[in-house]
């Protein structure tokens, strides 16, 4: 039994002249609800609401009632049929309530889901809760680091073509070059295969002259579809204050 617990129990009891002792608790009425149906077998939780997650977590860390971190944790997943997680709900709210209770797994998840996602992601809203600014700043760091390293990849392909096709019409080359420049914009918006797949579904209506190229490009790319993949999945490490 929760410790805090054990001293309600024993403090809900009458007092010394045989009255009924009087109880405040420091929880709301809905955070009250929703706590005790994790520990009433005939009551199911209910779903997660990002707008008082904050105070549930708070009362579940304040009674030791871990059962609801693990429900929390599974809300906020989503996984595939092998039971891995492929994503993080609300990546920015995570972020900040996993750095706040010390959740360190699912702090690396949102960690990995920020810097891999779409920048969109970063900018979203956390619900007023608070974030450091050193977690911000190393998710910020391992993305620039992420998008540096595929668009690095690119650059490096994009000077084999030139090597490799010097007999192609200048309008080729024209286009390979110009095709280059919204693709890594692309990259530095999402870092991940993704924008890669995005990208190469564009080619399907490119000029029949350049076919040939993009086919070669298609393959080189796709080449480098199962380190990248491997890469996304990795959890990043995480800094040494937060």
């Amino acid at each position: 039994m929760s410790p805090v617990f054990k001293d309600m129990l024993e403090i809900g009891t009458a007092d010394s002249m045989g009255r009924d002792a009087e109880l405040r608790l420091a929880e709301d009425s809905t955070t009250l609800d929703q706590l005790l149906r994790f520990l009433d077998p005939a009551k199911r939780p209910l779903p997660i609401d990002i707008s008082t997650v904050d105070r549930l977590l708070e009362s579940a860390q304040k009674y030791q009632i871990e059962r609801v971190f693990e429900y929390w944790e599974e809300q906020m997943t989503v996984r595939d049929a092998s039971m891995k997680v492929v994503e993080i709900r609300c990546p920015m709210v995570t972020l900040s309530l996993a750095t706040r209770f010390h959740r360190r797994h699912m702090l690396k998840l949102a960690l990995r889901e920020l810097i891999r996602g779409p920048d969109t992601n970063l900018h979203s809203p956390s619900n007023g809760f608070l974030i450091g600014p050193t977690i911000i700043i190393h998710a910020t760091r391992l993305r620039q680091q992420r998008s540096e390293k595929l668009i690095g990849r690119i650059r490096e392909h994009q000077k084999s073509l030139a090597q490799r096709h010097t007999c192609c019409r200048e309008s080729e080359f024209t286009f390979m070059k110009g095709a280059v420049i919204p693709f890594i914009l692309e990259l530095i918006k999402e870092p991940s295969w993704n924008t890669f797949e995005r990208h190469m579904d564009c080619w399907n209506g490119c000029p029949v002259g350049v076919k040939w190229h993009l086919s070669s490009s298609r393959t080189v790319f796709n080449d480098w579809k199962a380190s990248i993949l491997e890469e996304e999945e990795e959890l990043p490490e995480l800094p040494e204050k937060f």
